[in-house]
């Protein structure tokens, strides 16, 4: 674990108006601390979007020359890794649409301009598709006759395929190389369904996609309005185990920031949210993370419409421990449990979502399950495997541990967000 100060100190950095006085608190990439920190700037998907701000404001100078040396070298790598991710997306995109099927291309490189001013300012992992339910085999027999391979299509969720397994990964991999294996996903929603939470999700997004064209990728995308409530939507999803890229946020900030005042915009994703109460929180959720993790203004329309579902415990828990949760080191914090109550009101399902997260099931402790070409691959991908598990599994118990005490917390934060939302009503 590393100091919160570093972490605080880029934060800062990346608001709407940057404060860089914390730059001296970065420790040089030498160090174990400053080892650690440069794999939290990587996982959290800031480093190329750090890296950039210190260039845009001609402060790159305030930080140490291996820390520059080693930002520089990312944003190179990560330039090569998205132009091989481009050809492969064209490739993708062209093949759907040989086969003639409407399917749109969600998240990565799609976020340009309105999410992230370049492609290669983020870390692509995967490719991401929406197709109709009833094109889901025909999107994925498109996808087995170009090499990507599931073990079974889920007509109903997000289906995962890979190509062929070349490379056993490991905690010490460079994220910015090209890739080894491939991913895409196939959704059938901007939401998949969840036991805890029954949240309604617009479901005709294809039919309002647009033609677009990032970087010579030609596409059919989300409208905007569809693609915030999307990317919304991720993170919220991501959110409800222990961890959330902050890179994530930070765009949908961006998009908040170059849009604050299309109020026709933001009317439209109110209208394609929906006025439940439960998609309401959600939103409000996220929106206060983008907030109180880089001081963003929230629209209007957005803050009025969502208002409802901005309780005193909503409150308090973004006040005291939204930044804390927020830039924990991977696997994540269990700090987040105390909001339950916001987003699962059935005491039984809530229960069941604890006992998920307390004590978390293959699904939340696995690499996955790609193909490998024979019995060594098999024993080494077993032994990443336990190196994994075993991670995750000493970050979580301390992290249980240490619930009693942030329950501790919680409570004086609620009492403390009670009193003051009482005298200001009086």
């Amino acid at each position: 674990m590393i100091s919160a100060c570093p972490k605080r100190a880029v934060l800062a950095a990346l608001r709407p108006e940057p404060d860089f006085s914390g730059l001296a608190s970065l420790p040089a990439p030498e160090s174990k601390a400053g080892a650690r920190f440069l794999r939290w700037l990587d996982r959290s998907g800031l480093a190329l979007l750090f890296f950039r701000q210190l260039q845009k404001h001609d402060v790159s100078l305030r930080v140490a020359p291996g820390l520059q040396f080693a930002l520089h070298r990312r944003h190179e790598r990560n330039f090569e890794r998205t132009a091989d991710m481009l050809g492969e997306a064209q490739r993708l995109c062209r093949a759907f649409r040989e086969r003639g099927l409407a399917v749109a291309a969600l998240k990565g490189f799609t976020l340009t301009p309105d999410f992230c001013d370049h492609p290669f300012l983020r870390h692509q992992v995967d490719f991401d598709f929406l197709v109709a339910p009833d094109d889901i085999l025909a999107a994925a027999e498109v996808l087995r006759a170009i090499g990507y391979f599931a073990s079974r299509v889920n007509q109903t969720s997000e289906t995962s395929f890979l190509t062929p397994l070349q490379h056993i990964p490991t905690s010490n991999d460079d994220l910015y190389t090209r890739q080894t294996q491939r991913q895409v996903d196939l959704h059938v929603s901007l939401w998949d369904p969840c036991p805890w939470l029954p949240l309604e999700a617009p479901q005709n997004c294809l039919q309002s996609a647009v033609c677009r064209s990032t970087c010579g990728v030609d596409y059919s995308g989300l409208a905007l309005q569809d693609a915030f409530l999307f990317q919304v939507l991720h993170a919220f999803r991501h959110s409800l185990r222990s961890w959330v890229r902050l890179s994530w946020l930070f765009e949908i900030g961006r998009c908040l920031q170059n849009h604050h005042g299309d109020e026709t915009l933001w009317a439209l994703v109110i209208r394609r949210a929906g006025p439940t109460r439960l998609m309401k929180s959600a939103c409000a959720f996220v929106l206060g993370l983008v907030h109180r993790l880089f001081q963003i203004p929230i629209p209007g329309p957005l803050e009025d419409w969502s208002e409802e579902a901005m309780t005193d415990s909503l409150c308090a828990w973004l006040d005291h421990f939204a930044v804390d949760w927020s830039i924990a080191d991977w696997p994540g914090s269990l700090k987040n449990l105390f909001l339950t109550r916001e987003f699962i009101p059935n005491g039984h399902l809530r229960r069941n979502y604890w006992r998920s997260r307390l004590l978390p099931g293959k699904t939340q402790t696995s690499l996955g399950t790609p193909p490998v070409a024979g019995a060594r691959e098999f024993v080494e991908w077993q032994a990443a495997r336990a190196r994994y598990v075993t991670e995750r599994g000493i970050v979580h118990l301390k992290d249980m541990l240490a619930l009693p005490w942030h329950g501790l917390r919680w409570k004086r934060a609620l009492r403390s967000s009670r009193r003051l939302a009482f005298r200001a009503a009086c």
